[in-house]
Parts: structure tokens; C-alpha cells; sequence
């Protein structure tokens, strides 16, 4: 794994602790209290392992162009 690509899925580990640890819980406790969850957070959720592995496969992509 290159520099780019261990900086890259340091990213994504981080958004994902940030995601599902501190955002997913707390949409929980506004569910509790009454609040509505925001539709697109729903769908970032859903969608995050897939931005996720197209944004590594295309920086694997450019690394194998140099």
C-alpha cells in the first residue's frame, strides 16, 4: 500500500468513526426526544462503504498510471 492509499483509508476510518459513532447516536437520541433524522444522512450512511471503495479503487487507478 502506497503513502496516498494508507493517508486515503486513515481518511476514511476517520469519517467512518465520526459517521457511525458520534452522528449515529445522536440521530438516535433525536429519534428519542422527538426529532426527525435527515433524509440524507439516512442515505450517507448507506452509502459511505461505497463512496468509500470507489474512492480507493480510482487513487489505485492513478497510482498504477505513474
Amino acid at each position: 500500500m502506497s503513502t496516498k492509499e494508507a493517508k486515503m483509508q486513515r481518511f476514511w476510518n476517520v469519517a467512518a468513526i465520526i459517521l457511525y459513532g458520534v452522528f449515529l447516536p445522536l440521530s438516535c437520541l433525536f429519534l428519542i426526544v422527538g426529532e426527525s433524522i435527515p433524509i440524507a444522512l439516512i442515505l450517507f450512511w448507506f452509502l459511505l462503504p461505497y463512496i468509500e471503495q470507489s474512492g480507493m479503487e480510482h487513487l489505485r487507478q492513478k497510482e498504477l498510471k505513474r
